[in-house]
């Protein structure tokens, strides 16, 4: 007679268990989050047209280009709550010797928003404007689409911009500025100044800034041809409290003529060596380029 192995019925719940197991694995795997970023799929055309609408019903910044008519460098009418660490910066300040225009090196925000005679043009898309800045060759994006500033922005000379609108005003938070951008931090007092001094530069303090620096813009039309910047600074480390400063005024031009025109920087002969903090004046052989 033959006879059934005692150990068949324990087989088969194993190999039930393991169907089980495979099963279960099987779908934690699958449910497990891609790191694979979502494929782009079209929007509707019907979203598209929707998204422009909206866009058309906003203030007009887009036609034509933007030239700044304000002095370059700001003015600090009020003067500002220094920390104890600024106010020895400016104790120590030379203004001749601590030029920093040289070296090709960017200007970054919002220095170069402030340079007359090179146009600026915004461009607006759904979630998005990009504005292009003559002065040296940037264009800057601010972000519209409702997100956050990023946990650790990559260090900038125009930042990290995000914008949203308050009735007719784009309100812009930059922040995420790289260490060397250049950051005007106040002006002298006239009378510390050489007499007849006709440099439009002539005692704007600048300086370094904290790694926390933000800037808020508040960007709102006064009339059709004329675009007015407010600008408010926040830096815990220079002012103790924030610092705003007065409205920047910026005119319309339609013309063809008034296009931004590329910036190439390729040979500066002026040299500013940081160690000394000198500032030499036609050395080609020490200039530097990008």
């Amino acid at each position: 007679m033959k006879s059934t192995p005692a150990n068949a019925p324990r087989n088969d719940t194993a190999r039930i268990l393991f169907g089980c197991v495979c099963s279960l694995v099987a779908l934690v795997l699958t449910a497990q989050p891609s790191d694979e970023p979502a494929a782009a799929v079209p929007q509707p055309k019907e979203e598209q047209a929707k998204a422009w609408r909206e866009i058309a019903a906003l203030p007009d910044f887009w036609q034509g280009t933007w030239q700044s008519v304000s002095p370059i460098a700001d003015d600090f009418p009020a003067p500002p709550d220094y920390t104890a660490a600024a106010l020895d910066y400016i104790k120590k300040y030379k203004p001749v010797e601590d030029s920093p225009f040289a070296n090709c090196k960017p200007l970054g925000l919002p220095f170069v928003m402030n340079i007359g005679g090179m146009p600026m043009k915004f461009f607006q898309s759904p979630g998005m404007i990009a504005l292009y800045i003559e002065s040296s060759g940037m264009t800057r994006f601010i972000h519209t689409d409702g997100r956050r500033h990023s946990e650790r922005p990559n260090p900038t000379y125009l930042g990290e911009s995000i914008g949203h609108w308050e009735s007719d005003t784009l309100v812009v938070d930059t922040v995420g500025f790289a260490p060397d951008t250049l950051f005007q931090m106040g002006k002298l007092d006239k009378r510390a100044l050489a007499q007849g001094d006709p440099s439009p530069l002539a005692g704007v303090i600048f300086g370094p800034h904290g790694r926390n620096l933000r800037l808020v813009e508040r960007m709102r039309l006064a009339d059709f041809n004329t675009l007015e910047i407010q600008t408010t600074i926040y830096d815990d480390t220079v002012f103790k409290r924030p610092y705003s400063l007065p409205s920047r005024r910026y005119i319309r031009g339609i013309e063809r003529r008034n296009d931004p025109q590329e910036w190439a920087c390729t040979d500066n002969r002026d040299y500013f060596d940081p160690t000394t903090g000198k500032l030499e004046y036609n050395v080609k052989d020490k200039a530097q380029s990008r």
